[in-house]
């Protein structure tokens, strides 16, 4: 069986190189992904509550399991299209006396044999990559400095073992139409491409069609990050759907392409090959679609989230000038804010470093994953709700005055389970555990933390604190501004502020745009394998359409008219799956707003888009048609 399983893999070069590629590529991402949540367990807990271990885990795992879902759909695809000029190969192997199981057991192996030789290869490449985002790392402040990548062969084993199982069991569902057939019938079929879709897969279509629909309406229910968050993973599974019912999807999207520009016969023939290869062409439209999905949901959800943070500060702070002291104001200070000219009120802030335990069961060996890096926010006695509002839903913040003390956001509550008057266990400035009680729980967590806590608290605990920000409340705001400078202070509006504290790190924009841009160079990378792999599978095609009388240059305008109508159905695709994920994610953070859309990246993604289909398309043809 391995011995014959060589001999197809040679006799396929073509198609199978292609499907190599994407291994190899889908392998680094996987074993980059897989170093860093290594790493991330390695590393112990930060002794002063800064970045550790479990940060980066967060960060890796949250973009592993994109990445998973985006390898698996891109190799899927990739293997499916390699397994189509097997098809023949195979039913003749039927014909002949083969039996299911050795029909099977030959597409195992073969994809066995290319994962064994493409995981190894990507699995490396991916180690040193991952080496490469530790400069980055460091500087988004999401592990300390001296980090170092642990290096183990357990990411690219996991890899590998994720690749083969991915390729086999979509070369097995490759091979189902041939296998499900009499010899005879399916040595016929092979000479005309199926049009029907089977119940099984129109069933594993719905169902994850209504999975996706019911994610994007999850912050109906859970409102807030978590629900937004789950929304946003409603795209991935929209996706997923138009694959299984990619068929019956694509003839229908590029059925209404087509209305109203059939008078050029380039163009008629150009609808003709793709309505007639809309299996085929499924293969090319997911991943092309994948792209406009992922790339769209992604900076759509940041721009969501920032703006709920505006949102939540813009709203929660009703003061005229904030001051800024990221080293901290003493009384001295504090006293010169307090007593510039046409202040009539100060509402001072601090912010503690700590630890906060999110998670009651301990893995052994895994402990530290159990505690989460955080920011406590410190009010001074009797502040003024009106002048700092997080908008609590349940408790009080006049109770923060009592040590011993925390009020939380909605978020952390959910994700801890604990509410009012149950225990939050936090670790500040290296010392012991403490249980601190749930006074109060508000809900704008995106704009003032997740846990905030009294001046009362942090004495009990022995932790220092001096405030960083302070509120004021001004009757002449430019006297005061004014005065403050002359001492040495720094002086904003509300306005400004709320910008300036919501923008994003610039370490942390680069380190974002990096992985954002490495999973879409590997879709846009799967998305052009399989336009050459598949175009370049249209040889007897073209050939046979240059006998009967078409010219070059007619084969080449029908390519470029072909590769605008797979563009047009990618982008209708991706678009359709992203808009509940967007609807659903902006609901959740901003409420009934206008959804946020990040209509740049969309834009790019399109041109993206348009230009891999022309450019993986047209070439392929026209190096496929002979000269005159």
């Amino acid at each position: 069986m391995w011995r014959l399983a060589r001999s197809a893999v040679a006799a396929h070069p073509g198609s199978l190189v292609g499907t190599l590629l994407a291994l190899v590529a889908a392998a680094a991402l996987l074993s980059a992904g897989g170093v860093l949540v290594e790493s991330g367990l390695r590393t112990g807990p930060s002794v002063d509550g800064g970045p550790d271990g479990a940060t980066l885990v967060a960060l890796a795992s949250s973009y592993l399991g994109t990445a998973l879902v985006v390898v698996v759909l891109v190799v899927a695809a990739t293997v499916v299209l390699a397994m189509r000029p097997r098809q023949r190969d195979l039913a003749v192997l039927r014909a002949v006396g083969a039996t299911h199981g050795q029909v099977r057991r030959l597409v195992t192996a073969e994809l066995l044999l290319l994962t064994a030789v493409a995981g190894p290869v990507g699995s490396v490449a991916g180690l040193v990559a991952a080496r490469w985002t530790t400069p980055l790392l460091v500087d988004a402040s999401l592990v300390p400095a001296g980090f170092t990548p642990t290096v183990s062969p357990w990411p690219a084993l996991s890899a590998v073992l994720v690749l083969g199982a991915v390729a086999v069991v979509a070369g097995r569902l490759a091979a189902r139409d041939t296998l499900r057939l009499p010899p005879t019938a399916a040595l016929r079929s092979t000479l005309v491409e199926p049009r029907e879709v089977g119940r099984v897969r129109r069933t594993a279509a719905l169902g994850t069609a209504v999975l996706g629909l019911v994610a994007a309406g999850s912050p109906l229910v859970v409102p807030g990050t978590v629900g937004g968050a789950t929304a946003a993973t409603s795209a991935m599974l929209l996706v997923g759907a138009a694959a299984l019912a990619g068929p019956l999807l694509v003839q229908r999207v590029l059925a209404s392409a087509g209305t109203g520009a059939r008078r050029s016969p380039v163009t008629r023939l150009a609808l003709a090959a793709t309505r007639g290869s809309a299996r085929r062409l499924t293969a090319v439209v997911v991943p092309l679609a994948t792209v406009v999905a992922v790339g769209t949901v992604q900076t759509s959800t940041g721009e969501a989230v920032h703006d709920a943070a505006v949102q939540q500060l813009t709203a929660g702070i009703s003061a005229d000038l904030v001051v800024t002291a990221p080293d901290g104001l003493d009384d001295a200070g504090l006293a010169a804010v307090s007593g510039a000219p046409g202040v009539t009120g100060t509402t001072p802030v601090a912010t503690v470093p700590a630890r906060v335990r999110t998670d009651d069961e301990d893995v052994p060996g895994l402990e530290s994953l159990s505690w989460e890096s955080a920011a406590l926010r410190v009010l001074a006695e009797g502040t003024d709700p009106a002048a700092y509002d997080p908008d609590v839903v349940d408790g009080s913040l006049a109770a923060l005055d009592e040590p011993g003390t925390v009020a939380v956001s909605t978020d952390a509550r959910l994700l801890s389970g604990a509410g009012t008057g149950e225990t939050v266990a936090v670790r500040v400035g290296g010392g012991g555990t403490t249980e601190l009680r749930v006074a109060a729980v508000y809900d704008r967590g995106l704009g003032f933390g997740d846990y905030t806590v009294g001046t009362a608290t942090t004495a009990a605990l022995g932790v220092e604190t001096s405030a960083d920000t302070v509120l004021v409340d001004t009757e002449d705001a430019a006297a005061t501004t004014a005065a403050l400078d002359g001492a040495g202070l720094e002086a904003t509006t509300t306005v400004a502020y709320v910008a300036s504290a919501t923008s994003a790190d610039a370490a942390e924009q680069r380190l974002s745009t990096v992985l954002l841009l490495a999973l879409l160079a590997f879709v846009l990378l799967g998305a052009g394998n399989a336009l050459v792999m598949s175009t370049a599978g249209r040889r007897d095609e073209l050939r046979l359409l240059g006998r009967i009388g078409a010219t070059r240059p007619q084969l080449v305008r029908m390519a470029f008219v072909e590769s605008l109508l797979v563009a047009v159905a990618a982008v209708a695709i991706g678009t359709l799956a992203v808009v509940p994920a967007v609807l659903g994610t902006s609901f959740g953070l901003l409420g009934a707003a206008v959804p946020a859309l990040d209509v740049t990246a969309y834009g790019v993604l399109l041109g993206l888009v348009l230009v891999v289909s022309v450019a993986g398309t047209v070439p392929t043809v026209a190096a496929r048609v002979a000269r005159p």
